[in-house]
């Protein structure tokens, strides 16, 4: 099974959480890309498999972005964003759906797995990959703010073929607040931590049954 994975965290090679997942997966046979954002400006050779989005040159027009940029944590790059210009947001998902559909037409993805609902979800369903989300309460905090980050997310949410809640709280958040009214939801989420030790095999087993989902099976 080919699997992309996306992080709204930095993706730089090797000691991040997504290369840590990746090489997890790698050993139970499958076939891994990561894809997020990069918190350098730019490599001069990717290693195999790792496509960085490189947002410095357009998060230097905003301080608070770029340097959750270079911070590369998920949850301070999904607390800037949520503040930042439209226009300038723009810019940023356009050059991340250049990287992620460069990634995808590399792997050519079975699935996609995205760390966090946020900007970049809604980029890994056009893509038209079965998508499955893991979605934590920062991601959901982080739009409150923002009617039209919410509506990009929630609709990115909708549109998954698989859910993953960090934790029980953030399930009936889910629920109750975001897919309310879903009669699938039940059948698509399940709940546990992306740090956990047996976050792979749990990452796999998410992409198999949205593939299957996908299918009708």
């Amino acid at each position: 099974m080919r699997i992309l994975l996306i992080d709204h965290g930095c993706c730089d090679h090797p000691h991040t959480r997504v290369h840590r997942l990746a090489a997890g997966l790698a050993t139970a046979g499958c076939e891994v890309a990561v894809c997020g954002p990069s918190s350098v400006h730019g490599l001069d050779e990717q290693p195999p498999g790792m496509h960085g989005i490189h947002l410095n040159d357009v998060a230097a027009a905003s301080r608070t972005f770029l340097a959750a940029v270079r911070e590369g944590s998920p949850e301070a790059f999904l607390q800037a964003v949520a503040g930042v210009p439209s226009r300038l947001l723009g810019l940023a998902r356009e050059t991340a759906r250049q990287m992620i559909a460069e990634a995808t037409d590399a792997l050519d993805p079975d699935a996609i797995f995205v760390l966090h609902a946020g900007i970049l979800t809604d980029l890994a369903v056009e893509t038209g990959a079965p998508v499955v989300v893991h979605v934590s309460a920062i991601d959901l905090a982080a739009t409150a703010d923002r009617p039209s980050l919410r509506r990009l997310v929630r609709a990115a949410i909708g549109s998954s073929d698989g859910l993953v809640s960090a934790d029980d709280a953030v399930a009936a958040s889910l629920k109750t607040a975001w897919l309310d009214g879903d009669p699938d939801y039940c059948l698509r989420c399940e709940t546990w931590p992306a740090d956990a030790a047996d976050a792979p095999p749990r990452i796999a087993a998410a992409c198999r049954a949205a593939i299957a989902r996908r299918r009708g099976e």
